[in-house]
């Protein structure tokens, strides 16, 4: 089945939900007036009957549609065996099984390890404390249209939208963005065939010597594919040559994987596609 409009939409269940949604729920924005009922595969029923085809995936996290029975099956039998328990004070094998698979499904092989959180913008923000304590380091980089998330620390490495930062200044300091490799809109008015990835190379042509002390940067924060921004790829000999300017500075490569991982670009992980090995991973 397809789609298949019965009452229009936003029809009368709809907007009551809608409503109600308004009158209980502090939210910042809405995609679209869709008060979903349930969904199956490819397929979105609102509460009014309505069915559509769903073409984002749950906004990209359903990468194997809804209610694929495989994880549908999974889900079921965890509940019945153990529905939670705090892994954060005690030990527990799904935790450990997980983390290994993740481990080795990143790029390198070196030893790793896994720290849990709740949402990608937490994991941004273990990142930015990560790369602090271990390289002794206060500041950060970060790309002009990136997205890391919109608690404080994650919202300061954030400059894809102005309304995102309204009234919330000052963010957390210590955080330079320079423009991202997006060669059809180049910042600086380049070409790719006779740039010479300037984009990157500026970060040691001009910023490290002039106002930014490289030995005080701990992380730049990098979106292999940058996302809100319009699903922006930039050339593989940027994100090689971001790499080789972190890697000779002792600043460490934070690979967001957000948006951008878990398959969605063909391979388990973004970075994938550009032969580079960050130092964290981020999901």
């Amino acid at each position: 089945t397809g789609s298949r409009i019965v009452i229009e939409p936003p029809g009368p269940k709809a907007k009551a939900l809608i409503e109600q949604d308004r009158r209980y729920i502090a939210t910042a924005t809405k995609a679209s007036p869709l008060a979903v009922r349930e969904a199956k595969g490819g397929i979105v029923t609102d509460v009014d009957g309505n069915t559509y085809i769903d073409f984002v995936s749950g906004v990209s996290v359903l990468n194997v549609g809804f209610q694929h029975p495989a994880v549908v099956k999974a889900v079921q039998d965890q509940a019945a065996r153990l529905f939670h328990y705090a892994g954060t004070d005690f030990y527990y094998d799904v935790q450990v099984d997980l983390a290994k698979k993740l481990a080795g499904s990143t790029p390198g092989d070196h030893d790793k390890k896994v720290f849990f959180s709740n949402s990608g913008a937490e994991a941004n923000e273990a990142a930015m404390k990560l790369a602090r304590w271990s390289t002794k380091r206060k500041m950060y980089i970060s790309f002009i249209g990136g997205f890391h998330g919109r608690t404080m620390g994650a919202l300061s490495l954030t400059a894809s939208k102005s309304v995102q930062q309204e009234r919330y200044f000052p963010t957390v300091p210590g955080v330079i963005h320079i423009p991202y490799a997006y060669c059809y809109r180049c910042a600086y008015g380049m070409s790719p065939d006779s740039c010479g990835m300037h984009c990157a190379k500026i970060l040691e042509e001009t910023y490290f010597p002039s106002f930014l002390p490289s030995d005080e940067v701990a992380a730049l924060f990098l979106e292999p594919v940058q996302g809100e921004s319009g699903y922006i790829v930039p050339p593989k000999t940027f994100v090689q040559e971001i790499s080789r300017i972190c890697r000779e500075h002792g600043i460490l490569l934070v690979d967001d994987e957000v948006q951008a991982g878990m398959g969605r670009t063909g391979r388990m992980w973004a970075i994938e596609h550009f032969g580079v090995v960050p130092d964290v991973l981020c999901t």
